[in-house]
């Protein structure tokens, strides 16, 4: 059993092995293991990469007075 936790909300969850790892790889940013089998894991998350400023819709929404 693995412990992980969705880290937006801080709940913990135990699944089996399999769940949490399918879990862990389609949302790798999402969620973060805790334990695998009763012993204690480090798991470290990949932080979101910012958007340059060009893509962004901010530039799109806000006019600018010049």
């Amino acid at each position: 059993m693995y412990k992980i936790e969705f880290i937006s909300t801080g709940h913990i969850f135990s699944l089996p092995e399999d769940a949490a790892k399918e879990l862990k790889e389609k949302f790798p940013s999402e969620y973060k293991i805790l334990e695998k089998n009763g012993k204690k894991f480090r798991d470290r998350v990949k932080k979101s990469e910012k958007v340059p400023e060009d893509k962004s819709i901010l530039s799109k929404v806000l006019d600018e007075e010049d």
